[in-house]
């Protein structure tokens, strides 16, 4: 995978988090300014959609056939500003082709729901919203 599509793919990772945040929550956080931070002490705070996507592939791509496998993405409870901060994990596995990630999406990324996004207007645990993820592509299931 070239870096220029690695760059649209996370482009596309970051609408899809957001989605599955509303998705969980109940709210619409298309006005919403993005915020987003490597969970590691000392990462500095990016802001700016297109700054999140440059330090994001910056820290996953090393070349078109190593790109680190498995790397969390929580989207976490927006604050009164509207801010809605996004923290980025990457564990410790070597960088390997661009695939099927732990997820069992394309991909490396991994989305995950801080404290506070659920709010109880969703009922998260019924088979019809575990369904709409499926369909939104948002969630897969792993066939062993």
């Amino acid at each position: 995978m070239s870096f220029e599509d690695f760059l649209k793919f996370v482009e596309k990772t970051i609408e899809e988090l957001i989605l599955y945040g509303q998705l969980h929550s109940g709210k619409d956080y298309l006005d919403y300014a993005l915020e987003f931070k490597w969970d590691v002490q000392g990462a500095n705070t990016v802001s700016d959609r297109e700054n999140m996507i440059f330090e994001i592939s910056d820290k996953v791509f090393v070349s078109p056939n190593k790109i680190y496998p498995c790397v969390d993405l929580t989207i976490e409870q927006p604050t009164q500003e509207k801010k809605l901060r996004i923290l980025g994990r990457r564990a410790g596995y070597e960088p390997k082709e661009f695939g099927t990630g732990w997820s069992n999406r394309p991909g490396p990324f991994i989305y995950g729901i801080g404290k506070g996004i659920i709010t109880g207007q969703v009922k998260t645990d019924s088979q019809e919203f575990t369904k709409k993820l499926i369909d939104l592509g948002l969630l897969h299931y792993r066939v062993d």
